[in-house]
């Protein structure tokens, strides 16, 4: 590509992203290699297209002596050349290494951006330019991965980031220095880029080639996924902020706690899609002012957990952050000594709809007060609901053998088998067979809530309701209406998926309890062939 059309691109580029503005003073960082110099001479060659201003910055890190102390000399006199004003810091970074316990990559980086913010506070309108290209891209992206970074490390740097820019991203290394063989404008080549015990430069100079002659368009490849990632972030950010606001409002309805300025509802947060827990997760970390590079996979892994299971518990974080969930509630526990104050909002019942059931017959099935009908009202069978079920869109006590009409129209119907042949264990998604002796005493047919569970192996593991909806790709929309046979929070069928694990019939099964979901027109159409 010739130098003109380098050009054009870097200032394309520019222009697209809005990364310089008239008047604006732009603060170069140049070490006198080939991508600072490159980034130099286009700033200055685009000064005559935009009126800004620009200074140069030279760090001296003191670590490759005689060779650095060339680098400063060839900088003073390229900034010469161009009348460009030169900032230059001469920093230990060695023995600073030695104090702060640092790698040297990692606090030369941040002494220069120190320095750089140091210069940008002389001036208005500043920012940062700093060369980084699109092969850096590349590295950063494959060295994130390989280090455990989720979505948000694929996205890699941006072309502007607060008062940083980087015009020269659109670059690829090997246009970088055609543009300045162009030009004939020589560079400094600094030998530690070549020690491979340094992980970018091994990624640089062993991985980049490798996945470069297996396609050559590696690099762009990898900085279109980066891209592309960027806006799936910046999607679940937005939506995940969105979950945390719902969830505080949740909470702010529903308790009045003392020491708190902040709190979520733990169900909202559990009932939202596994990624978006964690992005939301993210986001409350975040907020409580860890850095997400001091967090991993699985500090969100546990917290996302945590607020899925019914009891309480705490996570810790560093920087002493520890997240507690708590009476239906997560919040960001404000310090060692805290000792506030949830208490929960007493909301008075509304009396729910009256749905028809009907007249069972008594049958040898365990009873309980749960199951005692209350006052009748109306039409023979027609069945009030008491306050306490008011939570569920239905809640149908199962007091007997017989059927029981659902408020759609559907009906489960019941019946005990004292004598059975195991082989005959049906096959039918709607027809479940269950260990009578196994049963709770309070069965009933109802809607979910929080804190719903059904054991999900032969070892007695307990699985969360939720979860288990979410992993067999229930849709959202018709978790809420699904008939479940319970005892309290036990779950013993999901009607139309699967049964506890607990209650399966087995060798040792006396007597059986049969279940059987019916829908109303497959019941008409029965009813019919039987007439």
């Amino acid at each position: 590509m010739e130098k003109d059309s380098i050009y054009e691109k870097v200032v394309g580029y520019i222009r697209e992203n809005n990364l310089i503005s008239q008047g604006d003073t732009i603060v170069e960082g140049i070490s006198g290699g080939a991508d600072s110099v490159c980034l130099f001479l286009m700033l200055e060659e685009f000064k005559k297209e935009l009126d800004f201003n620009t200074v140069a910055v030279h760090v001296h890190h003191g670590i490759r002596k005689k060779s650095a102390d060339k680098d400063l000399k060839f900088v003073e006199k390229l900034c010469e050349s161009k009348g460009v004003e030169l900032k230059s810091y001469r920093k230990d970074i060695p023995l600073i290494c030695k104090i702060t316990k640092e790698s040297e990559e990692e606090c030369g980086r941040r002494i220069r951006y120190e320095i750089f913010d140091e210069v940008c506070r002389s001036y208005d309108n500043a920012k940062i330019a700093v060369a980084h290209h699109m092969n850096d891209q590349a590295e950063t992206v494959i060295f994130r991965i390989i280090r455990g970074s989720g979505i948000k490390g694929l996205t890699g740097m941006e072309a502007k980031r607060d008062n940083i820019i980087r015009p020269l991203l659109c670059l690829k290394r090997d246009e970088i220095e055609d543009y300045l063989e162009s030009i004939g404008q020589e560079y400094r080549i600094d030998e530690t880029n070549g020690k491979l015990e340094y992980s970018r430069n091994y990624i640089r100079k062993k991985v980049i080639p490798k996945l470069e002659s297996v396609r050559q368009n590696a690099v762009e490849h990898i900085n279109a996924l980066s891209g592309e990632a960027a806006d799936i972030n910046a999607f679940m950010e937005k939506k995940a902020n969105e979950l945390l606001e719902e969830a505080s409002k949740e909470a702010d309805r529903k308790y009045i706690t003392k020491g708190l300025t902040t709190k979520y509802k733990a169900d909202v947060l559990s009932e939202a899609e596994p990624i978006l827990q964690k992005f939301a997760m993210r986001a409350l970390i975040t907020e409580a002012g860890v850095s997400i590079k001091d967090v991993t996979r699985g500090h969100i892994d546990a917290l996302c957990e945590m607020i899925a299971k019914p009891k309480s518990g705490e996570i810790s974080l560093p920087k002493g952050v520890t997240v507690v969930k708590e009476s239906g509630i997560v919040y960001i526990k404000p310090g060692e000594g805290f000792d506030g104050q949830i208490t929960e909002l007493t909301i008075p019942a509304v009396e729910a709809p009256v749905l028809p059931t009907a007249n069972l017959p008594t049958a040898n099935l365990p009873m309980t007060a749960d199951a005692v009908p209350v006052q009748e009202k109306g039409v023979a069978g027609q069945r009030q609901f008491t306050p306490a079920e008011s939570v569920y869109k239905f809640f149908i006590p199962v007091t007997g053998e017989g059927s029981y009409l659902l408020p759609n129209g559907n009906t489960v119907s019941c019946r005990v088998l004292n004598e059975f042949d195991i082989k005959d264990v049906p096959e039918d998604t709607y027809t479940k067979w269950m260990d009578y002796a196994k049963m709770s005493d309070d069965l009933c047919l109802r809607t979910r809530k929080t804190g719903d569970y059904l054991v999900i192996n032969k070892k007695g593991n307990e699985g969360n309701l939720k979860n288990y909806m979410i992993n067999e790709k229930i849709p959202k929309s018709e978790r809420d209406d699904i008939p479940l046979l319970a005892s309290g929070s036990k779950i013993y069928w999901v009607v139309g998926h699967r049964i506890s694990e607990d209650v399966k019939v087995t060798e040792d099964t006396n007597i059986v309890i049969e279940f059987k979901y019916l829908r109303a027109d497959e019941e008409s159409e029965e009813g019919a062939e039987n007439g």
